[in-house]
């Protein structure tokens, strides 16, 4: 299981604005999202866009840091958001619980590219290996865990229906796990 992880020394991220709060390992949960932005077919791109979504989370909403654990890219490289073991800011009531993992792209109507599907489900099994995801954890979409969003998009949502783990309904507030 090979999977290409991206620092974020590589993309020149800011450091946090506030110090980390650290989040136990390994977690029950893995939520999927997409930016609804930009596609990133190239490392180039993604390098861009992680800094366009860091800059957005920081001066835009008023987080410490960019909100995913891990973002991917459509090169099917896997790009460190806030990283292991660090509370993210992307699904409330799940951020202490969770792997949030972003497919940098918009994703309403068309579907990812394979490189970044496969680097995904890839990134996911090397997160259980790595003892980070817990070996029966659940996946949800974000729409799934917070009301009011169509996020990852409804191409995307229909695919990671069909992965392992995925488990169907509307999770919010989350349960105790």
């Amino acid at each position: 299981m090979s999977v290409e992880i991206v620092k974020r020394s590589e993309w020149n991220a800011r450091p946090p604005t506030e110090p980390c709060n650290d989040m136990p390992s390994p977690v029950p949960y893995v939520i999927i999202h997409h930016t609804h932005w930009s596609r990133c077919f190239t490392k180039e791109a993604s390098l861009a866009e992680m800094r366009k979504i860091q800059d957005f989370h920081i001066d835009g909403r008023g987080w410490w840091d960019i909100g995913y654990t891990f973002c991917v890219g459509e090169d099917g490289r896997v790009y460190e958001g806030r990283g292991f073991d660090t509370e993210g800011a992307h699904s409330l009531g799940y951020n202490l619980r969770s792997i949030g993992i972003c497919i940098m792209g918009d994703f309403v109507k068309d579907l990812p590219k394979k490189a970044a599907l496969e680097a995904t489900q890839k990134f996911i099994e090397y997160c259980v290996a790595q003892k980070k995801l817990t070996e029966n954890y659940t996946l949800y979409g974000h729409r799934q865990a917070r009301q009011g969003t169509d996020c990852p998009g409804d191409g995307l949502f229909e695919i990671i229906k069909t992965w392992p783990h995925w488990e169907a309904g509307e999770h919010f507030p989350p349960p105790k796990k």
